[in-house]
This record gives structure tokens, sequence and C-alpha cells, in this order.
């Protein structure tokens, strides 16, 4: 008999708890910078481990402390946009638009010259825009990055793809001085 895991989907009957369970673990898991893979709500980001993040001084571990959020984006009374953060009780449903936004603190003891973030877009989600900073890469294996918008053959024509297929996003962020905190970010609706 095969085993299910009750953290796998999120939006059925009891969802709330898993959610927040799934939540939490992200939000625990993202604190140490390595590579893993997404969960919804919120993805995790990875820094590039390949000395994208360097500093002046030594050659340990570099620090740099993570923080990702989700937001459900909701309308007020007067049609001016606002971001209702994610918990346990949010119920989420199709068509709502979620806003992720990764924080990154330098922590080394210098300045951070360059650090690239990649950040997945989660299964249950397909993005719908609003990146920040601009200038992003993506791709849509989650392998091979381009800068965005990202072009393709269908029929035998290049064309867009379109954002519904992107898997992952890359920003390269530079000088990111002493306790300086960046943040990245992107809309996605759920599908």
């Amino acid at each position: 008999m095969k085993n299910r895991n009750p953290l796998s989907q999120p939006f059925t009957k009891g969802g709330a708890h898993r959610l927040f369970f799934v939540i939490a673990g992200t939000l625990i898991s993202a604190m140490a910078v390595t590579q893993a893979s997404a969960m919804l709500p919120t993805p995790e980001p990875v820094l590039d481990s390949s000395a994208t993040v360097q500093a002046a001084s030594n050659s340990s571990a570099q620090a740099v402390a993570t923080k990702v959020t989700a937001a459900l984006l909701s309308t007020d009374a007067n049609g001016r946009e606002t971001l209702v953060p994610v918990t346990a009780n949010t119920r989420l449903q199709a068509g709502n638009i979620i806003e992720y936004q990764g924080y990154f603190t330098n922590t080394n003891p210098d300045r951070v010259r360059k650090m690239t973030v990649t950040m997945s877009i989660p299964e249950q989600v397909e993005l719908v825009g609003s990146v920040a900073p601009d200038f992003a890469f993506a791709s849509a294996d989650s392998t091979t990055f381009a800068r965005m918008p990202l072009r393709g053959q269908v029929d035998g024509q290049a064309q867009e793809i379109p954002l519904q297929y992107y898997k992952a996003l890359r920003w390269d962020l530079e000088g990111v001085g002493l306790n300086d905190t960046v943040m990245v970010k992107y809309r996605a609706r759920v599908k």
C-alpha cells in the first residue's frame, strides 16, 4: 500500500494546517544556503554556491541571511492593490495571485561583490509577471537560463514563450554592502 504525503496537497480538506507546515518548513529550510526544491506557497531561494557570493576577506563559507514571504494580492474598496501575508488560515483558490518576495541580507564581514539568486516557481502556480528587479533571467526547464522574455521555436517560428511555462527566475545582484538587504519578487497565479 502506497503511503501518501499529506503535505503534498495543501489545498485539500484540512489544508490550512498542512499549508502552515509547508510555509513553516519552507521558511526554516530557506535559512540554509543550499539547493532545495520548492513547495507551495513559498519557493525556496538558492544562492549560487560556485563563488558567486564573493567577499574580499577569506574563502570560508559566506553568510547571507535569507527570508522568503508569500502574500495574497487583493484589491481594496478604492481599487488599490494590497498584499495580505499568506498564513495557515489563508484560503487559496484557483486564480488567486500570490506575490513572492525574497530578502537576502549580507551578514559577511565585507561587501558582497556579486550574488546570484535563483527562485523556483512552484508547480502549483504559474508566473504572471511583476518580476523585480528588471533584467531577470528565466528558465523553462530550471536548468538553462536566458534573459527575459524567453524565446523558442514553435511550429518552426521563433516566438516568446508564455510566462506560464517558466519554472525558475534568476537575478545577478551586485555590490551588496555589509548588513544591506536586497529584495527580489515575482507574482504567480494559483492553478
